[in-house]
């Protein structure tokens, strides 16, 4: 403890700090609460949008952080008014005497306030002392209720005007006999350690709301659940995008499957020809048609080289079966984007190298909407695969009345349509104005008994449908060709 002179004519006027007064739940309270209750919703909807839970789950977690947020922040309220009111219990100052409010030493104190306090108290107790052995003692009924209960000393005491003030008097170099009142310096004494023990008590109260701000290490530390694994369906749609994907370029560099679906006669139901459906090989034993694969390989722009993969093995295929004598016209649907690239279909004459026997078994089909809607570049893509050999088929049709001197012109051998049409817009007549001109009708979908016999009534030789057969793939002995492919 530092050692001060204190001037008897100079006392402070007060030891404690004023006491902080709340009003309860303030404006900067109800701040906090929407502050809380905003980052419960934005956690509600991190787990929603990111962790994927369920919309009950992910408002439960966030309810659940904006109750314990909110417990923090009323115990803390209730901690801070606990304080005020022990700031604010002792009586103010009464009739003719100036007295201090006593206050708790709160954490903000350092080493030197301290030291002041102490050294206040000492030249208070140096005062007292001086002032009680000097004067007139004061009787002890008449002091104790006032001095002895008092939470600080008198501000200041003044000895009689008689006498000269005492110099500065050395607290170990007197003995308790000279005091009049011993029992008054008890009195300071058991003051002084109450206000300390007060401090040490609020360092503990601190320590407590800390203590549950950030809990020991060794304390079990609420949390919330681990982030669950994504979905197994998402994992599985991942993985079969992946398996997709490497699919595709295989498929692009030659790895595509020849499924047929036969076109047969009415009369005995044996196939006459054959409609070619592409498929790619999907990794896990099966396989993947046109419609499951053709969006991520338009995306991937492979899908053109796919379909040149797949006219190039059919070409094998024919010429493989040529040579055993058991061949088949086959009909192949160009898409939109392979009829309007003519630099596609060069490369694919340059490839396939047509012969009149391959030009006889390969038929390229378009629709009638493609070829009526286009801009042109169709029919001269047309022109260039007809002065290279090949015969169209004319798929979708929607009547069977068409112009014969244009599909004669087109190299159009079929003209294919659906069940629907043909009882709506054609007649017999029209199936034997194209039979006269070479042009053979084929009734496709047939699903029913009824159907076929529709068919057979109205003239027609060839239909096509589930009632006869699906695609189906190749025999491993004919699908398995030398046919070389290049990537497009």
């Amino acid at each position: 403890m530092r050692k001060s002179k204190i001037n008897l004519d100079q006392a402070p006027a007060q030891l404690a700090v004023p006491a902080r007064r709340s009003s309860g739940i303030g404006a900067s309270d109800i701040v906090v609460l929407l502050a809380m209750a905003a980052a419960a919703v934005a956690l509600g909807l991190g787990l929603r949008l990111q962790a994927d839970y369920a919309i009950t789950t992910a408002a439960g977690f966030a309810a659940g952080a904006f109750v314990i947020a909110a417990l923090f922040h009323a115990q803390r309220i209730r901690i801070q008014n606990l304080q005020t009111v022990a700031d604010t219990a002792v009586p103010g100052p009464e009739a003719g005497r100036e007295r201090l409010e006593p206050t708790l030493l709160r954490p903000e104190f350092d080493a030197v306030d301290i030291d002041q306090a102490t050294d206040h108290a000492a030249g208070q107790l140096a005062l007292a002392a001086a002032a009680l052995r000097d004067a007139d003692p004061i009787p002890a009924r008449q002091a104790a209720p006032s001095q002895r209960n008092r939470a600080t000393p008198p501000a200041r005491v003044r000895a009689p005007v008689a006498r000269e003030p005492e110099p500065v008097i050395d607290e170990a170099a007197e003995a308790d006999g000279g005091w009049a009142e011993p029992g008054t310096v008890d009195a300071l004494v058991r003051q002084y350690a109450e206000e300390l023990d007060r401090g040490t008590a609020a360092a503990e109260r601190n320590a407590f709301v800390e203590g549950i701000a950030a809990p020991k290490s060794g304390a079990p530390t609420p949390h919330l659940p681990a982030t669950p694994p994504l979905p197994s369906g998402r994992s599985t749609l991942a993985d079969t995008i992946s398996r997709s994907e490497t699919a595709i370029r295989k498929a692009a560099g030659g790895d595509v499957e020849i499924h047929l679906q036969p076109i047969v006669a009415f009369s005995d139901r044996k196939a006459r020809l054959y409609e070619v459906f592409p498929k790619i090989p999907d990794g896990k034993g099966g396989a993947l048609g046109l419609a499951d694969y053709q969006p991520l390989a338009n995306s991937m722009g492979l899908a053109l080289a796919i379909e040149r993969s797949a006219i190039v093995r059919c070409c094998a295929i024919q010429r493989k079966l040529s040579e055993r004598g058991r061949a088949r016209a086959m009909i192949y649907r160009l898409s939109p984007a392979a009829l309007r690239d003519r630099a596609f279909l060069q490369r694919l004459l340059a490839d396939i190298k047509p012969d009149p026997l391959l030009t006889d078994l390969i038929v390229f089909e378009v629709d009638q909407s493609e070829i009526e809607q286009g801009d042109g570049v169709e029919r001269e893509n047309m022109d260039l695969l007809c002065r290279a050999g090949f015969r169209f088929s004319l798929g979708n049709a929607e009547t069977l009345a068409l112009e014969l001197q244009e599909l004669t012109i087109r190299r159009i051998g079929f003209v294919r349509i659906a069940a629907s049409a043909l009882a709506t817009d054609s007649s017999p007549a029209a199936v034997d104005d194209l039979r006269r001109g070479a042009i053979e009708s084929i009734l496709t979908g047939v699903s029913t008994e009824e159907q076929a016999r529709f068919g057979a009534e109205f003239g027609l030789i060839l239909s096509q449908g589930s009632l006869f057969s699906e695609p189906k793939p190749l025999r491993a002995d004919v699908a398995k060709t030398d046919g070389k492919t290049r990537a497009a």
